[in-house]
């Protein structure tokens, strides 16, 4: 990974993942919002953090192997990757993006990361929709058609 493409994912993650999620719980308690916790959330909370870290690094290396790239716009995959968690969701990594943020409001309960992780989710699917869909179809064109009709887009049926 050049260095440029690993300091613009430093500071993207750095800030989506660490220092929003601060700010907000700093706002929550500015807000004296209630926060929404058990032993249960908390534990249920880390397990998704902790399995949403892993499958980010799993499907990066992903990229990085079979892609011949990363999952940075700067620096995209050269191939297409069917493989391995695309087998069956075509944005793994975004799904564990939704569940890092999730975790961390189960974790946490400060309702400001719910409001957070519901807003991130809207903004990544319009992402997909909007940008991220169409531009791989114009990179990788019937394959990448034939893969949005076999694989959902988020998890489960459909796209």
């Amino acid at each position: 990974m050049k260095a440029r493409t690993l300091a613009l994912a430093i500071l993207v993650m750095g800030t989506l993942f660490v220092a929003a999620p601060i700010g907000l719980i700093v706002l929550n308690r500015a807000l004296a919002w209630p926060r929404w916790q058990s032993g249960v959330t908390r534990t249920a909370g880390a397990v998704l953090l902790i399995a949403g870290i892993v499958v980010a690094i799993y499907c990066s290396q992903l990229f990085a192997r079979i892609g011949e790239g990363t999952p940075v716009p700067i620096e995209p995959p050269r191939h297409l990757v069917l493989s391995g968690l695309y087998r069956y969701t075509r944005n793994p990594i975004y799904v564990a993006d939704v569940a890092i943020l999730f975790g961390l409001f189960l974790h946490r309960g400060e309702l400001t990361l719910l409001a957070y992780t519901l807003a991130m989710t809207g903004a990544l699917h319009a992402w997909i929709v909007w940008r991220e869909e169409p531009e791989l179809c114009r990179r990788f064109g019937e394959a990448y058609v034939r893969y949005m009709r076999s694989v959902p887009r988020w998890i489960g049926r459909g796209t």
